[in-house]
């Protein structure tokens, strides 16, 4: 922890304008639906463009958001079953360039729901994927760049939510819409 907590300090000592505005467009700002609404804005352009009935769009919705309610659970299930200290908790002089949550540390949520919703709309969108996969990136290292993560957390949070993501992938094969 000690390596992965000076990897923390010397990014956010040396974050680059383009990873500041990353910090702050996944932050998405006080009171509001992020991570996973923010995966429904990504998703919803998609949904239009395909003119998608509402049963068909709803599905959409539904699947994403299965799947980012599966990786929220899973994800705090993780959180305090390990219970591991946030980086400016190890080292104070840490400045967060965000609100630093009030939960555990590991494993990132923002990795965790992003890798799950990137996972569903990549099946139901490929032609997106590659856009879906950068959000998901994008996301998951803003939590490094905010200095409230560490990279293990964000790394297995993306596993995770992978894992959490081709779940509902396969129950989406099986249900009879295509």
């Amino acid at each position: 922890m000690q390596t992965e907590t000076a990897e923390v300090k010397s990014i956010v000592n040396s974050l680059t304008r383009d990873q500041q505005a990353t910090v702050y467009k996944w932050a998405d700002g006080v009171s509001t639906v992020t991570p996973p609404g923010h995966w429904d804005a990504i998703a919803e352009p998609y949904v239009s463009a395909a003119s998608f009935s509402e049963v068909r769009a709803s599905r959409v919705f539904a699947l994403l958001n299965m799947a980012l309610h599966d990786a929220a659970v899973a994800c705090w299930d993780a959180k305090y079953f390990y219970f591991n200290p946030r980086p400016s908790q190890l080292d104070p002089s840490i400045k967060t360039q965000t609100g630093l949550p009030n939960f555990p540390s590991y494993v990132s949520g923002h990795s965790d729901f992003s890798a799950a919703g990137s996972d569903v709309l990549s099946y139901l969108f490929p032609d997106g994927a590659t856009y879906f996969q950068t959000q998901m990136k994008e996301a998951a290292m803003s939590r490094l760049y905010a200095g409230i993560h560490y990279r293990s957390d964000i790394e297995v949070g993306m596993d995770h939510g992978k894992r959490i993501g081709d779940y509902t992938v396969r129950f989406a094969k099986t249900d009879g819409a295509n």
